[in-house]
């Protein structure tokens, strides 16, 4: 291996551009600022739809979401309408650290989202966002036990409810400094080339805290306690200063890469599009079976559905009998309802319907013939002049709070995808009012009947933005000042380079050469390689119908899933 520079990563989960731009010149993060002033800043852009899982996806991989086929946290199962979870395994493309492994890079990676189950590397590797509870989460696995004895933890001990927001903030406080402690000791313990680690309360504090920021959120409460109103500030300045100790652990013949998979924003309402399409009369609903509503109806008068079982033992610190029910339960869990809302694939008459949607942030698929199982709309003409009423119709979609439209662009999939996987990509997307309103996997349906808008149910507040950052600095980053603007995607190649490792040809992402002094290029030229597009061929260890359930209800207190 020639000689490199050590190559650090530090991703910051969700943090917006202006926030952090603003934040650096006031003075309040001064250790990205010193990163800023020794050489560049800049927007990093993320994908369509703005969302973590596709975003994450596009990182690893360096590939548009049509070639790596991750749209959303979940996908169709084969010859169904039932949605799965999408594991790491099931992601197409080689995957950044393990290019750098086959070429003999030492990497140490810790809690990317996208990366469980975890994957063989020349070092380590522990998974982040989509991992279960209590179960193995590290590559070489014994590090999980190891790791265990000293309280390290992937997810948090709860999830956001406002009766309880002050233990959260202490947790995400908690498992930031317990993040960052371990990073420092496992970078001067073990050997690395390559190492990153991920802070991803910075984008959940977004989602729940930025009416008490924004004044100008409708939800803003000037009565509000101080220290709600600073909560994303403060934790902001706790990650910078774990930001100073992993750079200077890293040491000062290192190259840092600072980055985010999106930005943040302010969110206002939810959008329920399969209402919309019910009333177009492109979706249609079945009845349910008279003893089923007779069943749902006594149990929801009970309280016992799954969405109560889960919140009463959260509030009473039993995840762990959560998660063994559910273990024991398997698909009977589906037995008992999960709220007032008809379970999405079970509910649509798929006979009868021509459209419908599911996912983030206004996705439609078309109930097409031989991709769908029940498909009912032609391919070809019939499919593109469909396609193009919906999206004639949605310029038509106001909210009748203030009249106004809400959409503001429709694509469909050709114009932002290509690959193999366009195919399951949604057919149309549509961005609504700057991303302040958006649908919701596990929200297809409204609670009453014909509503298209209401306050999220998850009680967010913030959301996503297209807008990430970039920070580079170190010996081989020339660029100062204000970044040309870059491509999530593009962070992969420009990595690989950075560690003077060949960079596959099929990646759609570009080099970020302006990063680099040309007499460095001119030295040291990129190399590329001819190599097909593969995923993983490892089968996962442990993973079952109550491991799925498990990320699932993880997913959906955490705003992902419903």
């Amino acid at each position: 291996m020639s000689s490199v520079n050590k190559l650090l990563v530090i991703g910051l989960d969700g943090a917006p551009f202006d926030l952090i731009h603003d934040w650096c010149k006031q003075g309040y993060l001064p250790n990205l600022a010193k990163l800023i002033e020794r050489g560049g800043f800049g927007v990093l852009q993320s994908t369509m739809p703005v969302h973590s899982p596709t975003a994450w996806a596009s990182f690893l991989t360096g590939l548009n979401p049509g070639q790596h086929g991750v749209f959303d946290f979940v996908r169709r199962k084969p010859e169904s309408y039932e949605l799965q979870v999408i594991r790491a395994d099931q992601i197409e493309g080689a995957s950044l650290w393990r290019l750098l492994s086959e070429q003999d890079r030492k990497v140490g990676v810790m809690n990317v989202p996208m990366t469980y189950p975890p994957e063989a590397v020349n070092g380590f590797l522990l998974s982040g966002l989509g991992t279960p509870d209590y179960v193995p989460y590290s590559y070489p696995p014994e590090m999980s036990e190891e790791l265990d004895k000293l309280g390290y933890r992937v997810n948090k001990k709860f999830f956001f409810v406002p009766e309880r927001q002050d233990e959260w903030l202490e947790d995400i406080h908690a498992i930031t400094d317990m993040r960052g402690e371990t990073a420092v000791r496992l970078m001067l313990e073990r050997p690395w080339d390559f190492f990153m680690v991920v802070f991803r309360n910075s984008d959940e504090i977004c989602h729940f805290y930025w009416h008490h920021m924004d004044e100008t959120h409708p939800a803003h409460d000037p009565e509000a306690p101080e220290r709600y109103r600073t909560a994303i500030r403060d934790l902001y300045q706790q990650i910078d200063r774990w930001v100073g100790e992993v750079v200077a652990a890293a040491g000062p013949e290192a190259n840092i890469v600072v980055m985010s998979d999106h930005g943040a924003g302010p969110l206002y309402k939810d959008v329920f599009l399969n209402e919309w399409l019910i009333e177009q009369g492109w979706l249609r609903l079945k009845e349910e079976p008279a003893a089923q509503q007779g069943w749902f109806s006594v149990v929801r008068k009970m309280g016992l559905t799954r969405e109560n079982i889960s919140n009463t033992l959260t509030r009473l610190n039993l995840h762990r009998a959560e998660v063994l029910i559910k273990k024991i339960l398997g698909d009977r869990i589906y037995v008992l309802p999960r709220d007032e809302r008809p379970e999405f694939f079970n509910a649509v008459d798929w006979s009868r319907t021509q459209a419908y949607s599911f996912g983030y942030y206004g996705q439609i698929f078309i109930n097409l013939q031989g991709r769908e199982p029940q498909g009912i709309v032609a391919a070809g003409e019939a499919y593109e002049k469909l396609r193009g009423q919906i999206a004639e119709c949605l310029r038509y979609l106001v909210d009748p709070a203030d009249g106004e439209p809400v959409v503001d662009e429709v694509y469909l999939k050709e114009d932002l995808y290509h690959g193999t996987f366009v195919e399951d990509a949604p057919d149309l997307l549509a961005t609504m009012r700057g991303f302040t309103y958006m649908t919701r996997k596990g929200y297809e349906f409204a609670a009453r009947r014909g509503e298209l808008f209401c306050e999220p149910y998850t009680r967010e507040t913030g959301s996503h933005r297209l807008e990430g950052i970039l920070i580079a600095a170190g010996p081989d980053i020339a660029a100062r000042g204000r970044l040309a603007q870059a491509e999530i995607q593009d962070l992969a190649p420009t990595l690989l380079y950075m560690q003077n490792c060949l960079i596959p040809t099929y990646m759609d992402g570009r080099l970020l050469d302006a990063l680099f002094a040309p007499e460095m290029m001119h030295e040291r030229p990129p190399q590329y390689e001819e190599r097909a597009i593969s995923g993983r061929d490892d089968a996962p260890a442990g993973w079952d119908a109550a491991a799925e359930a498990e990320i699932t209800e993880r997913l959906r207190k955490l705003g992902y899933l419903g």
